[in-house]
């Protein structure tokens, strides 16, 4: 299991917070496996480390049709919050 900090918009990190949206596509530059953990720090943008981190652990990983070469779409289940900076 690795952990995967990652950018994302706020919009899209808003609709994974409230289970309208259950995947994300990206590029597969990480070579995401099932069980890792993607981080998504919210604003992204904090320097610092601090502030509250979303936590989604990767259920399923679908590549192939209906992508375009290199993409991956990532099933997400989400963590429980965390506070500060993650361990």
């Amino acid at each position: 299991m690795r952990e995967h900090r990652l950018k994302i918009k706020d919009e899209y990190l808003i609709s994974l917070i409230a289970s309208q949206k259950k995947a994300e596509v990206r590029f597969n530059d990480r070579d995401y496996k099932v069980g890792d953990l993607l981080v998504f720090q919210r604003p992204y943008f904090m320097k610092d480390n601090r502030g509250i981190k979303y936590r989604f652990e990767i259920t399923h990983v679908h590549e192939g049709l209906g992508l375009a070469d290199g993409y991956v779409m990532l099933s997400l289940k989400q963590l429980p919050l965390s506070e500060g900076v993650l361990k």
